[in-house]
């Protein structure tokens, strides 16, 4: 006899406070089609286990749009239909879902264990057999990532950054009997299983166990320094609390990041989309600027992801190179319930209290630029305090002088170089580029100074031309590291001391992972925090 067919199947574990006699607190009442509910009894003898939406066939939306072009000939009747269907299984105390075709968005969002795939996959998984992952790079923008290998590999050959990137799904060969064969992880687990009906129940037991043990801890411990926070209730608390310092102007820890990587050359500037107050288009998108455009006593959650951030073209400044909800691109920190919560990109993370102690620690082990720099105007823009700043240490300013890298991008070689080969590069914090920019900029041009001929022979050719003093700050030969020093400074009117240099959790992480990158290279790294001038001062 043949093995009988396997069935893909995608579970997900609800909450423990789920009422399994609930089914409208399981269930998301749809907005069309029929919903209806059927007793399973081999799962349960009273209550209803399957619940399935049915539509009614129709005409797909592409056969009007092609239909009225033929040439002649009469097309045969086409109809489609989706189907969903969702089984409600128990195991123990606790209940599972499994859907069917569109399914799970019969389940309602609030109900469901985020990590449960996820943690499934990592104690299951064969750690030398993964073929693809999910991540998510931590930063004042985030980055979404998949990359998928043609064999099985190690993690090591996805290239993942454990410092940075939250591991949000990884699909892999499972070593466990309980889970033969290849299993997909997220919110969800999906798996090909011989498994009939009546054996799903053992079979959910079993997926609990393997999502409470604590294997990945060998292998994938990482995961545990970084989540995203999915559960409905913390972050409408989060949002909450966001909300009542946005209100209350407590903006210290609250600041506006365009959440994706932007042409500054294509952008002329930058507004928000309240159409009733007109106000000037600003270099950056500022959140004491949009606080002053609304009451501050009537704004609410759902009015952050209404109103826009509108960023206007520089070739047209009628016309506009992007927009983005005001709510994705707060950037803040609160402590709440014994952890650090961070808003990014339109999303919570809750952050380890250890692994947040750690990256604070390393940070404050880099050393401090201490050459004299002058403090920040209120009215300083970064292109005004770099030439302030060079005059009074006598550096050189190189802010905007880009260096074409043979490819399609240009590097700056730094903002400010000083006549011992101190390459400073400076950030306004707050602006859109983000912080991070800042710190892979610094990485990036001292590895081209030291590994790309042609690009340290256009900087030094640019210094030259620009003051001919400066041409011996230079690294004279490839891999001149005692040539090179980097330093970091950050302008900011932060006045926080709970964190070095008063950066957000997300920025430290960045310059971390920079400073470690040029330091296992050999080369010096320093940063300094330049706070801003109170008015009353300048």
């Amino acid at each position: 006899m043949s093995d009988p067919p396997k069935l893909r199947l995608t579970w997900f574990l609800l909450k423990s406070d789920v009422d399994p006699n609930d089914a409208a607190q399981i269930i998301e009442a749809p907005k069309s089609g029929q919903l209806t509910g059927y007793r399973v009894p081999v799962l349960h003898t009273t209550r209803e286990s399957l619940f399935i939406k049915s539509t009614p066939p129709l005409p797909p939306k592409w056969l009007g749009y092609v239909k009225q072009h033929l040439d002649g000939g009469q097309l045969p009747r086409i109809l489609g239909a989706s189907s969903s269907g969702l089984l409600i299984i128990t195991a123990g105390k606790r209940l599972f879902a499994v859907s069917f075709g569109y399914g799970r968005w019969l389940l309602r969002e609030e109900t469901i264990v985020q990590d449960f795939g996820l943690r499934v996959v990592v104690n299951s998984v064969n750690p030398a057999q993964i073929r693809s992952v999910d991540a998510r790079t931590f930063d004042e923008l985030t980055v979404h990532t998949r990359r998928g290998v043609s064999n099985s590999s190690p993690l090591n050959a996805f290239e993942l950054d454990v410092t940075r990137n939250l591991l949000r799904g990884i699909t892999g060969t499972s070593e466990t009997s309980e889970l033969p064969g290849q299993i997909t992880g997220s919110n969800s687990l999906a798996m090909n299983t011989d498994h009939a009906l009546p054996e799903l129940p053992a079979l959910a037991a079993k997926l609990l166990q393997t999502y409470k043990a604590r294997r990945y801890r060998t292998h994938f411990r990482f995961i545990d320094d970084m989540r995203a926070e999915r559960d409905a209730t913390t972050i409408a608390t989060l949002d909450q609390k966001m909300l009542e310092a946005l209100q209350a102007g407590e903006l210290t820890d609250m600041h506006l990041a365009i959440p994706e990587a932007v042409d500054w050359q294509k952008i002329a500037g930058v507004r928000f989309s309240i159409k009733q107050r007109h106000h000037q288009p600003t270099p950056d998108p500022s959140i004491a600027t949009y606080r002053s455009l609304r009451d501050p006593s009537k704004l609410t959650v759902e009015l952050l992801k209404s109103d826009k951030v509108e960023a206007l073209s520089a070739l047209d400044e009628t016309q506009l190179d992007g927009k983005w909800r005001v709510y994705e691109c707060i950037v803040y920190e609160i402590q709440y319930d014994s952890y650090l919560y961070v808003l990014s990109g339109g999303d919570w993370y809750r952050i380890n209290p250890s692994y947040r102690g750690r990256v604070e620690d390393f940070i404050r082990t880099l050393p401090e630029l201490d050459i004299g720099l002058p403090g920040a105007r209120p009215t300083d823009d970064e292109d005004a305090y770099n030439r302030r700043a060079a005059d009074s240490v006598a550096a050189l300013c190189l802010d905007k002088k880009l260096i074409r890298t043979g490819g399609p991008d240009s590097v700056e070689l730094c903002d400010i170089l000083t006549a011992d080969g101190t390459y400073i590069h400076v950030k306004k914090r707050g602006r859109s580029s983000t912080l991070s920019h800042l710190f892979a900029q610094g990485v990036t041009s001292a590895e081209l100074l030291l590994h790309d001929d042609t690009f340290r022979t256009d900087a030094r050719a640019i210094v030259r031309g620009l003051d001919a003093t400066f041409a011996s700050a230079m690294p004279s030969h490839p891999q001149a590291r005692d040539q090179i020093r980097v330093a970091y400074v950050v302008l900011s009117r932060s006045r926080r001391t709970d964190t070095p240099h008063g950066l957000p959790f997300f920025s430290l992480v960045s310059l971390q992972t920079a400073a470690r990158h040029l330091g296992d290279a050999g080369i010096h790294v320093s940063v300094q925090q330049i706070k801003e001038i109170p008015p009353s001062e300048a």
